[in-house]
């Protein structure tokens, strides 16, 4: 069993090192996992159901969305999780997984976070951007971005989102300037996932063509892709460590890798998903790394 105790899960050893851990993760295909300050783990599958799993308490399974749970987030003070769905709504929890309420309507919501006000936001398909306040759910202002969104990642603090198109470019936004703050050709295609590093300075970026690329958004004269590495079919998903050091990626050809930047090599490729690597995040406090699959299974893997 894992750390947080004997009995806390249910949870079995499928296979030995260094193909990590496994927990039953939801029902059919595990889209979005996240982790909240506390090291509680939030899971997100297409049945709408939003897995719960705080230290050392039973898990929590949240039902409500009518379709699949395609994102989720913590507040940075851990008081609020947030899911995002495929049926146009927002479902915002409180710390101890009660459910608090439903907010938006219309397109399919891609992405869910907290800008660095405290305020709630969620990101649609066609590019509408709504911020909420958390506390009573009114809507705050609306914002449309760019219709051609595939992806999107939130930076550190929460102040400029990164949203990737399927045309092959990644825009980047400031949250509190009515503009877009600037645009980035990326080769490989369709960009299919973005993460920040904790200091906000990379954006790294993953493509159709299976390419893993660096952004130095503070390079002079502009950030130049950086190839890190390739997956053998699409990349699906990035994630940074919270020192920055590491970034994992996990793709189409069910393979997780995890690139030591500090040292600037592919340090590991980890393997035990039998379906595309949907979901990855690092745990705050612990040097583990959860990832979510197609076949419905959650990986703990140890770093090096």
């Amino acid at each position: 069993m894992w750390e947080w105790g004997r009995g806390a899960f249910p949870a079995e050893l499928l296979v030995d090192n260094p193909q990590g851990e496994a927990l039953k993760g939801g029902k059919g295909l595990v889209y979005a996992l996240a982790y909240g300050p506390q090291g509680v783990l939030a899971l997100g599958d297409e049945a709408g159901q939003v897995r719960f799993l705080p230290p050392g308490r039973p898990p929590l399974d949240l039902k409500g969305h009518a379709s699949y749970v395609r994102d989720l987030a913590f507040s940075p003070d851990g008081r609020y999780l947030a899911s995002a769905s495929g049926d146009g709504t927002l479902r915002l929890y409180d710390a101890q997984g009660r459910f608090l309420r439903a907010l938006g309507k219309g397109p399919a919501f891609l992405k869910v976070g907290f800008d660095s006000r405290g305020r709630l936001f969620g990101l649609q398909l066609r590019g509408n951007l709504t911020l909420f306040d958390p506390a009573t759910g009114k809507v705050l202002a609306t914002r449309s971005l760019s219709p051609y969104l595939f992806s999107a990642a939130q930076s550190p603090g929460g102040r400029v989102l990164g949203l990737g198109l399927s045309v092959g470019r990644v825009e980047v936004w400031d949250l509190t300037l009515p503009g877009k703050r600037g645009e980035i050709r990326v080769p490989g295609g369709p960009v299919y996932a973005l993460a920040f590093r904790p200091d906000g300075r990379y954006l790294a970026v993953a493509s159709a063509d299976g390419g893993v690329r660096l952004l130095d958004l503070l390079a002079p004269g502009g950030p130049e892709p950086r190839l890190l590495y390739a997956h053998k079919d699409l990349t699906l998903s990035l994630a940074f460590s919270p020192d920055g050091r590491y970034l994992a990626s996990g793709g189409q050809d069910r393979e997780v890798r995890l690139y030591d930047l500090e040292a600037g090599l592919l340090e590991r490729v980890y393997v035990g998903h039998t379906g595309p690597v949907y979901g990855l995040d690092f745990h705050p406090q612990t040097p583990t790394l959860a990832t979510s699959g197609g076949e419905g299974r959650v990986l703990l893997f140890r770093l090096p």
